[in-house]
């Protein structure tokens, strides 16, 4: 029988954001950024267990979180690579996983996912293989080449990618393999779906469900959770 797990990238160190401890472990509304994530996942009946990929040197914090916030769920803690796609195959070949495996991927530094739109995405896996969560661009974007404007695209056609991005891990794992015969590199794991030449089911996510990035990010990520606080 297939098993879903969702699997918790979190192996970045978050430089851009100007502090010494990596941004997932930051506090937010009273918790660390990663446990967001880990108990909108946990709280989910359509997901049984939870990976997550941690900077080696913090998998004996994030056991401690796990236990603290009760995230039973919590399966297994893989160390990460030295780029998202890396610590994404690290996820890939920590288990025995069987090929109809459903392996929901979301990134620990988006806190604000709601359940529903993981469901979504676990149900629209299972049907298509691959799925994606994105949100319609609303700025109009430019290529630059030379510090010269080149081509402005079409925005109506043009959409923030978020995550949760989710996969059979059959699928998942093929795409990582071709990837790597072929000396592909990607900063999202749809990105090498369709390089092997996968389609990848579209749902249309939350603006709310942002990244945080920068310190800018992380000033209304907090305001947010506070709001959420007060609304509770």
């Amino acid at each position: 029988m297939e098993r879903t797990y969702a699997v918790i990238l979190a192996g970045g160190r978050g430089l851009r954001l100007n502090r010494t401890t990596p941004k997932q472990f930051l506090s937010l509304g009273g918790k660390p950024i990663i446990v967001w994530s880990l108990e909108a996942c946990h709280s989910l009946a359509e997901i049984d267990h939870i990976l997550a990929v941690i900077p080696e040197e913090y998998i004996t914090q994030t056991d401690e979180i796990a236990r603290v916030f009760h995230i039973h769920k919590l399966l297994k803690i893989i160390p990460g690579g030295s780029t998202r796609q890396e610590s994404a195959y690290n996820a890939l070949i920590s288990l025995p996983f069987n090929d109809e495996d459903v392996l929901i991927f979301h990134d620990a530094a988006r806190p604000f996912i709601r359940p529903d739109t993981l469901r979504k995405c676990v149900m629209e896996t299972k049907e298509h293989g691959a799925s994606a969560v994105y949100v319609p661009l609303q700025d109009t974007v430019a290529e630059i080449r030379n510090d010269f404007v080149s081509t402005v695209p079409p925005r109506d056609r043009m959409y923030y990618a978020q995550t949760p991005q989710g996969f059979k891990f059959a699928l998942i794992k093929s795409a990582h393999e071709t990837a790597v015969r072929n000396g592909v590199t990607a900063t999202d794991d749809v990105s090498l779906v369709l390089a092997a030449g996968y389609r990848v089911k579209m749902i249309e996510g939350e603006y709310s469900n942002f990244k945080i990035t920068t310190d800018f990010d992380y000033q209304a990520a907090c305001r947010m959770a506070e709001t959420i606080h007060k609304k509770r």
